[in-house]
């Protein structure tokens, strides 16, 4: 009698411990879940720095209007006032801002051009006064009075015009199209405004063509 108790016993503890292990091992394929999901999740930041009116948004793959405005001016701020002094520092501020393969020809316009300025002695002033991001092509255009001048004081004003194609890889803002020119910016609406009439060239070069 007391062999079959124990022989019950010895299975009840066997049947417990059987399910005390797939227990153990549906709790850690759900734990092992509930990581990935965690480590995966990619949340959506939300900046209000002290110079801007409203919130910025910047995600795992995408960004808000105002994030897209905020960085094509940072980048053209730079852009638009190169020269022969400060052009290293300017070439090292950019390199994350570019993809790689376009950081590699902004890079050597930006040194081209610093060196034609120290070799006639101008210099360039940017002053931008309109952001404009175009949703239905990615594109940000920042446009303002751009000001040449001589190496004897003489000033050559133009309306000018950077534009920029910003992707959003992994949350890091990236450069990935890139132009400088003349004129208004040339969005959608200016485009079917002006199909027939050629336009300035389209460089893509640091703003000192």
């Amino acid at each position: 009698m007391r062999a079959k108790t124990y022989n019950l016993g010895y299975k009840g503890a066997l049947e417990k411990i059987q399910i005390q292990k797939y227990t153990v091992l549906v709790l850690s394929i759900l734990v092992g879940i509930l990581a990935i999901n965690a480590m995966m999740k990619r949340e959506r930041l939300v900046i209000i720095p002290p110079v801007v009116n409203e919130q910025i948004e910047l995600g795992f793959q995408s960004a808000s209007r105002s994030y897209h405005e905020a960085f094509a001016l940072y980048v053209a701020s730079f852009m638009g006032n190169i020269n022969p002094g400060n052009a290293g520092f300017i070439k090292t501020a950019l390199e994350l801002s570019f993809s790689p393969q376009l950081y590699a020809e902004i890079q050597q316009t930006i040194t081209d051009d610093a060196e034609r300025m120290r070799a006639s002695g101008r210099t360039l002033r940017f002053f931008p006064d309109r952001v404009i991001y175009e949703q239905s092509t990615g594109k940000t255009f920042v446009a303002g009075k751009q000001e040449i001048v001589s190496a004897a004081g003489n000033v050559h004003e133009q309306d000018v015009t950077y534009e920029f194609r910003v992707a959003i890889r992994q949350g890091l803002p990236k450069v990935e199209n890139y132009a400088f020119y003349t004129g208004a910016p040339r969005t959608q609406e200016w485009l079917r405004r002006n199909r027939n009439m050629g336009g300035s060239e389209v460089v893509a070069g640091a703003g000192s063509n």
